[in-house]
């Protein structure tokens, strides 16, 4: 027997009774099983509709199917914590957004740690808030929403999401910022709390940009100001709250793509390019704009940077406000 073919031998019996060496392993087709990917809102939401997206076209791409698994509570705990204490092998994913940011900044209480349980796989898209009042409030910009609560102060109301939400904080924020006193009114969805607003039963609301200055330009509603850095591409005439002498008031939502610590980089690398791609596609683009966002993908260590600033901004407006969590 040759010298060559007995090597073969040695090598193919080293395998079979331990695994391949890991040179071998890291080069491993990957996926080998379905993908699944959590989201921790109920069907029908943006969050919902993005993860099909991204699903159909991950199914695609590897030629392995990929399913949403929604899986709403907690304030989206209940399903990042599953992903958290899921097989790291990059075939459990999370479709997660600024809550993680926010559950993260309210500190201790949480199952997992919102940095180190988790690798970054992609960011998936940004979108600005836009604060929109009731026409009666008589106020068209907010410089005029500002001296209508100076003139009437703890009259005007602002339908809220949860003291955990972007929605209040940033609106707690703002309100510090304007030294101005408004009425927080609680509502348990952003669906009640639109249909009072469009009633009159409340003044003011944040609401996705796209969805806001629809209900504007129907005369429903008034569009106040965006919170993004710059106007919405969606709502070019609505100016941001720094052109409205607040430049310190950004606030962006996001969705990001997380997966367990561990997850090897082989296959965090595939599905960071398989995302990006589908983030180019027009089937993809078009689902997100029917939803009010807008693709922002990136590198995972672009994820990881955005969330880790994302938390410290969220810490900040919570130190400024006193906010304190829901359930916690």
């Amino acid at each position: 027997m040759s010298r060559t073919l007995l090597g073969t031998l040695l090598l193919a019996l080293c395998v079979l009774a331990f695994g391949a060496p890991a040179a071998l392993a890291q080069g491993a087709a990957f996926p080998t099983k379905p993908i699944r990917i959590l989201v921790p809102f109920p069907p029908g939401g943006g969050t919902d509709v993005a993860a099909r997206a991204l699903a159909e076209h991950l199914g695609k791409e590897f030629g392995q199917p990929a399913v949403v698994e929604n899986r709403p509570g907690g304030n989206s705990i209940i399903a990042t914590d599953a992903v958290a204490k899921a097989a790291p092998d990059g075939h459990t994913l999370l479709l997660t957004t600024d809550f993680h940011s926010i559950n993260a900044a309210f500190g201790a209480g949480l199952p997992y740690d919102s940095l180190k349980d988790f690798a970054f796989v992609a960011r998936v898209s940004t979108s600005p808030l836009m604060l929109v009042a009731h026409p009666s409030t008589n106020a068209r910009t907010l410089k005029e929403l500002v001296a209508a609560a100076n003139a009437n102060p703890g009259k005007l109301s602002f339908a809220s999401l949860g003291t955990s939400s972007p929605h209040y904080l940033g609106f707690e924020w703002f309100k510090r910022m304007a030294g101005v006193n408004i009425l927080d009114v609680p509502y348990k969805g952003g669906g009640p709390a639109l249909a009072d607003l469009l009633g009159g039963q409340v003044n003011l609301m944040f609401i996705v940009a796209a969805n806001g200055i629809r209900q504007a330009r129907a005369g429903k509603l008034v569009a106040v100001a965006v919170t993004g850095p710059s106007r919405a591409g969606v709502a070019p005439e609505v100016a941001t709250f720094a052109e409205s002498g607040y430049p310190e008031f950004v606030l962006l939502n996001w969705y990001g793509i997380l997966a367990p610590a561990g997850t090897p980089r082989d296959a965090v690398v595939k599905l960071n390019a398989a995302i990006v791609g589908a983030l180019a596609t027009p089937v993809v683009v078009e689902r997100l704009a029917g939803v009010g966002v807008d693709p922002a993908p990136g590198t995972p260590e672009a994820l990881e940077d955005w969330i880790r600033q994302d938390i410290e901004r969220y810490r900040r407006i919570i130190a400024l406000t006193g906010a304190r969590p829901e359930g916690r």
